[in-house]
């Protein structure tokens, strides 16, 4: 970024710098402690030092110390004395300096009380030129701090591109490792416009480096910055869970920049590859019921892992590496109903088996994981207790002790659970995204739909942690009370209540309206789809005509086939979560399991995924293991690992528009 000085703007500068070298010659009292530290760089007192001083100096021009003092308040989270300086600041005539300094101080401060959109706008209002060169790194790393904490990765990258030449060299190997990761977010069509890269065959004979145009050479140093590490992402994006190929290709990209800065400090998940090899088993077992209560579960389940079995199996592949398990692996399916998961071990033993898919059901996974420490397990379901496991070093304890732990957890046992729970959490996000700041939670009373509604409140109130009220929940029972229980959440009943008092009190007929309740900005309703079509016109009707529409959330409970569209033209309006592969149902795989198993309810095909993504992630478990913000994109959803090694699922969003599907765009934080 270049900052223009005028001739003038110069010339005062200069004169003040020399009248302050020979003042400090002259003077023989002056200290380090009379002089205020440059905005931004590390303070060596306490904010009682800079107030004292600020105190000392009257009615002089002392906004330097008084802007240290804020800072240093900032950084002791002592937040509503920073604001009544700032505010006392803000009354005053500061430089076009001092006002890019304040405003930067208050966008640390909003950062640090977690109100990350207010201290982006702020920041985005800052005309960086008018800063120091101190000033400018301390901008740019906020910037990319609240880009990052906000989800825009093309945002993030582009700010710390613009950071990186100017950091110091102990910072740029976590500087680096953060770019990576916000690089490799963005879609591989906006990666790959700098990616000479694109298939195996180009890997196995590499072109001669790139030639670089005959430009003036400021800019192709900058193109060639940036076109690196495009470059790069786009590789490590498409390579990531594909280790082998992932090497080679790297070694091509440094060919092709052999000079790039980046090469002094390469990312960490660039250099740490060979941790990252992926399961390659032989012999995979799948311990699901088969027979009994949970029969047609766990055939949901066995159907999807065979078509996902099959698909890579008949995948024709340029190389053998790039499909590691399609060509040995054999599936073996054992009846977990009715049989001793003792007995299931021993049978694995005999059978050779080097990796397992299940089981089902938690208190078999409860009993399983224990006997199998040795195997690399994928459980269907959650853990008993989640315990975080150490990636990938299987020499050491893999418990997180500071954790109650029932079992422990082995780093290399996963579990992969559809959770309610985690819907509603996410549900949470986005409903926090939408600048909605009042929801109300409408469940059923029981113990599913306070759980959910209890998990929906603690992640609202993680994203909100300045607010001190509690978000609403209200629980209805039986359908013949919905209308009642309606009145109740949304205080109608209330305002009934005090027009019957003031007509029996005047005795006139009264031209009345009944008044909803106004504190509230959104409903997120846990519900089945029959619940859902009657709470949804009680709520419309309850709204107060002179109030805003609320908007409804739904969650994936709500969501379910209806061949004659009827229900979902009653539905129109609502926003719901639910799976990828259940809301863009005009994919392959969705048409092809139409044709051939038909008439299947939404809850079968959500197992269906189950099982098709389980296959699916045993090739890649090490690597989102070992790879922060790796994710790989399945039917049910973008799949990741948190630190538990339990799979998390990132739902996709629609909402029903005059009786058909409209999925909506992810969100970035500009909508």
């Amino acid at each position: 970024m270049n900052v223009f000085t005028s001739t003038k703007r110069f010339s005062q500068l200069l004169i003040m710098l020399l009248t302050l070298s020979i003042l400090s010659a002259c003077s023989t009292m002056t200290s380090p402690e009379d002089t205020p530290p440059e905005a931004f760089t590390e303070l060596d007192y306490d904010s009682a030092f800079y107030l004292k001083k600020d105190q000392e100096h009257g009615t002089e021009d002392n906004s330097a110390w008084q802007m240290a003092a804020v800072q240093a308040l900032i950084q002791e989270r002592k937040f509503v004395l920073a604001d009544s300086i700032i505010e006392h600041l803000q009354s005053k005539e500061l430089s076009e300096s001092e006002q890019a300094s304040l405003s930067l101080l208050i966008a640390d401060g909003l950062g640090a009380q977690g109100r990350q959109e207010q201290a982006r706008q702020t920041i985005n209002s800052i005309d960086a030129q008018h800063l120091s060169s101190i000033g400018l790194i301390h901008y740019l790393k906020l910037k990319a701090v609240l880009e990052v904490q906000m989800q825009d990765p093309q945002a993030a990258s582009d700010t710390l591109l613009l950071l990186s030449p100017l950091l110091a060299e102990d910072e740029q190997q976590a500087h680096n490792d953060l770019l990576l990761t916000q690089l490799s977010l963005l879609p591989a069509e906006i990666l790959n416009q700098y990616q000479p890269l694109v298939n195996a065959e180009e890997i196995e004979a590499p072109e001669m480096p790139i030639e670089i145009p005959a430009v003036e050479k400021p800019a192709v140093e900058k193109n060639e910055f940036k076109e690196g590490w495009y470059a790069l992402a786009g590789i490590y994006q498409s390579f990531q869970l594909r280790p082998n190929q992932l090497i080679r290709s790297i070694d091509e990209w440094k060919n092709r920049y052999p000079t790039h800065p980046v090469l002094e400090y390469m990312p960490s998940q660039l250099t740490d590859i060979p941790e990252a090899s992926p399961y390659q088993p032989q012999n995979i077992a799948v311990l699901i019921p088969l027979s009994g209560r949970f029969q047609q579960q766990g055939k949901a389940i066995q159907y999807g892992l065979l078509d996902a079995y099959y698909r890579q199996q008949q995948t024709t592949q340029d190389s053998a590496e790039q499909l590691i398990i399609s060509q040995a692996a054999k599936l073996t399916f054992y009846d977990t109903n009715g049989r001793s998961m003792e007995e299931i071990v021993l049978k694995l033993k005999t059978d050779n088996i080097d990796f397992v898919i299940g089981p089902l059901l938690k208190s078999d996974i409860k009993e399983f994981l224990p006997l199998a420490q040795s195997l690399p397990v994928l459980a269907l379901n959650s853990f008993a207790k989640q315990t975080a496991a150490k990636p990938a070093d299987k020499s050491a304890d893999p418990v997180d002790e500071n954790q109650p732990a029932v079992n422990k957890v082995a780093a290399w046992h996963y579990a992969f659970p559809i959770s309610p729970e985690d819907e509603a959490k996410q549900a949470a996000w986005l409903i926090n995204q939408q600048s909605h700041k009042t929801p109300l939670v409408i469940a059923p009373d029981s113990a599913y739909g306070k759980r959910i509604a209890s998990a929906f409140k603690q992640k609202w109130a993680e994203l909100n942690p300045e607010k001190d009220n509690t978000t609403e929940a209200y629980y209805f029972t039986d359908k013949a009370q919905l209308p009642k229980f309606i009145d109740q959440a949304l205080q109608t009943g209330k305002s009934k209540s005090r027009i019957s008092q003031m007509q029996a009190i005047t005795k006139l007929p009264l031209k009345t309206e009944v008044r909803s309740r106004r504190d509230i900005d959104a409903i997120y309703i846990i519900s089945k789809r029959d619940e859902l079509t009657l709470l949804k016109p009680f709520i419309e009707v309850s709204i107060s005509p002179f109030a805003s529409k609320i908007p409804l959330y739904a969650s994936s409970r709500s969501h379910k086939l209806d061949l004659r569209g009827k229900q979902d033209r009653e539905l129109s309006g609502v926003s719901f979560s639910d799976m990828p592969f259940l809301i863009n149902d005009n994919n392959e795989i969705m048409k092809e399991v139409q044709q051939s198993w038909q008439k299947q309810s939404f809850a079968t095909l959500r197992l269906f995924s189950l099982g098709f993504d389980s296959y699916q992630l045993i090739e890649r478990l090490m690597q989102l293991q070992v790879t922060e913000g790796a994710f790989y994109p399945g039917l049910t959803g973008d799949l990741s690992l948190d630190k538990t090694n339990t799979v998390q699922a990132k739902l996709s969003w629609a909402v029903y528009k005059n009786g058909k599907l409209s999925e909506i765009a992810p969100l970035t934080p500009a909508e």
